[in-house]
């Protein structure tokens, strides 16, 4: 039996079966009225989720079967939907004023190219520099040479995440079927879960990702414990098949399976990039009884 079609999709796609105009504006409040639930993170941000093509996305049968396409989406706000006889070109995909922080404008080469960049202007403004000598020189040339060097590298955590995003999917290729996954997709800090795809075959899969390394020997700091435990609630409270919690330093993977997996509940903690060749480091935490 067809997943999808007895699916959460189906009342978007009998809605549509009824119309007879050439173009449907919806609001995405208005399509989540019509499916009496909410749509994933994953069609607030990305044009993918849109596809007009069950290669890209198999829930596009929904639009499909009821004879439309996708004409155009402003994240967050509406979709319109056009005949398919009536299409020409491709999709339009805009991000209003208040989404631009989930503006899809990189891809996964783009970015690493961003990054080789950085570090090659990095590595020439080091060589130019009076490193060796950085605990001799007056205290303004070490300001100046830190803030130089801080210019240049930016946000290293976001870079930092974009890379164990990369690592992430390896690993969720080698245990999910996905039409495709791109990482760049999502803006590195921006609102909303790190992970949130669909399989091929419409699981969901979500996911965050933590590069902290901890505060204190055996535990988090508290500041950082305030960010996991936000973290473990969002994945609590979400609703997919397959839910999960990355990490990349060993020392914070022992912690957190040691001291918190009463609120990792169904979730499994992944430790990459060792889990990607060692099941050792993937602990699934299993649901109360």
């Amino acid at each position: 039996m067809n997943r999808l079609k007895e699916g959460r999709y189906v009342p978007l796609e009998q809605y549509l079966m009824t119309m007879s105009m050439n173009e449907i504006k919806l609001t995405f409040s208005e399509i989540e009225s019509i499916l009496k639930d909410k749509l994933p993170a994953s069609a607030y941000k990305y044009p993918a989720w849109w596809g007009n093509t069950v290669q890209s996305q198999k829930h596009a049968v929904t639009w499909l079967n009821a004879g439309y396409k996708i004409k155009v989406v402003e994240f967050g706000n509406y979709v319109t939907f056009i005949r398919a006889d009536r299409f020409e070109g491709k999709a339009v995909f805009k991000v209003d004023d208040s989404n631009k922080a989930q503006a899809v404008v990189h891809t996964e080469v783009g970015y690493i190219g961003k990054l080789s960049s950085k570090l090659i202007e990095a590595r020439d403004f080091l060589n130019n520099m009076e490193v060796d000598a950085f605990s001799n020189i007056d205290v303004m040339e070490q300001f100046e040479l830190l803030k130089g060097l801080r210019r240049i590298l930016g946000n290293i955590d976001n870079d930092m995440s974009f890379l164990g995003c990369l690592l992430i999917k390896q690993f969720l290729q080698s245990r999910h079927d996905f039409s495709d996954l791109n990482m760049a997709l999502k803006a590195q800090g921006s609102p909303g879960l790190d992970i949130d795809e669909m399989t091929a075959d419409g699981q969901r899969v979500i996911g965050e990702l933590k590069t902290t390394y901890p505060y204190k020997e055996n535990d988090l700091g508290a500041q950082q414990k305030n960010t996991f435990l936000k973290d473990f609630e969002k994945l609590q409270r979400t609703e997919a098949e397959h839910k999960y919690f990355f990490l990349t330093e060993r020392q914070t993977f022992d912690i957190v399976c040691a001291r918190y997996t009463t609120y990792l509940q169904g979730v499994a903690v992944v430790l990459l990039p060792q889990a990607l060749s060692d099941n050792r480091f993937i602990v699934t935490v299993k649901d109360s009884e």
